[in-house]
């Protein structure tokens, strides 16, 4: 067995800390439990502000002494993308009052399931999140944990991409009565059909989205049908469909549609949408505010 590499760890604190010393960034530096802890050992991580640490090793362990860490208190943002955190650590998260201050929280591509997801939604600490990105495997359970969750009703930005997430996970969503704030949602990955689309649809909760993205979801015609009828979506800038399985019809339907005057960028690419429909986009009078509509990995052209 190889032996680890010894990290000189102050230089990489060195390095990641901002000019004003309130961020750190330690992404993509191989680090594992040991190594954080090491890191939250020194005197110059005090009072930063904003940590990332996406793309390293980093597990339960180490998540736990990063929460149980005093120096870490006024910490507002902590990326811990494609990490190794599990239910463990994330609950251990959700009980720290170190991180009273947090307002964005990333843990996507984890190994974070339904308590998970439930230790977040019941938190009486994360109250003052605004962006949350969460999983890999909540599912409809852990959806309906949050969606229903008293103390997560400031977020604007919901990410759960690649949870197993299905239409029920959907509904949860579209009944919640505590995320009205929101204007970005991810759901990429996941088992979404055309009723769960349907339910996001018809969501006045939904109302103020700018931003929806449901690539690799097998939404269809129903669920394209939904989205170019829905009065609720007459904010979304961006929309998403990428090998939604929307196909000619769905993006026909879209481009007649009158519901969506604000839409700005259509990704329709992998779903055999035909010269004919494509041209529907163009220079059409129901999006006077369009730029980019994707059919292929290149734009259409205009």
């Amino acid at each position: 067995m190889a032996e680890k590499e010894v990290k000189d760890i102050d230089s990489l604190i060195d390095q990641g800390l901002s000019e004003d010393k309130s961020e750190l960034d330690l992404r993509e530096k191989e680090l594992d439990d040991e190594d954080l802890i090491q890191v939250l050992e020194s005197d110059k991580v005090k009072g930063i502000t904003a940590l990332f640490l996406e793309f390293n090793e980093i597990g339960d362990e180490g998540i736990k002494a990063l929460v149980d860490c005093d120096k870490l208190k006024f910490l507002t943002a902590l990326n811990l993308f494609k990490n190794k955190a599990t239910d463990e650590s994330v609950q251990a998260l959700a009980k720290s009052k170190n991180m009273l201050n947090l307002s964005e929280l990333i843990l996507a591509d984890n190994e974070v399931g339904v308590e998970g997801a439930k230790a977040v939604a019941s938190s009486n600490i994360l109250g003052s999140l605004v962006s949350l990105w969460l999983g890999d495997k909540i599912g409809d359970e852990g959806v309906e944990a949050l969606a229903t969750s008293e103390t997560l009703t400031h977020i604007t930005q919901l990410s759960l991409y690649r949870n197993n997430i299905g239409n029920e996970g959907a509904l949860a969503i579209a009944n919640s009565k505590n995320l009205s704030n929101l204007t970005e949602l991810n759901l990429n990955w996941n088992f979404i059909g055309g009723e769960g689309v349907e339910a996001l649809a018809g969501s006045e909760t939904l109302s103020n989205l700018t931003q929806l993205t449901l690539t690799f979801n097998p939404i269809g015609l129903r669920g394209a049908e939904a989205i170019a009828g829905s009065a609720n979506f007459r904010e979304l800038t961006l929309i998403d469909l990428y090998e939604s399985e929307v196909g000619d019809m769905g993006a026909r339907a879209l481009a007649q549609s009158t519901c969506l005057p604000n839409l700005q960028t259509l990704v329709l690419i992998h779903n055999d949408v035909g010269d004919g429909v494509q041209a529907l986009f163009k220079d059409s009078k129901n999006f006077p505010k369009l730029k980019d509509v994707y059919f292929y990995k290149a734009k259409a052209e205009e």
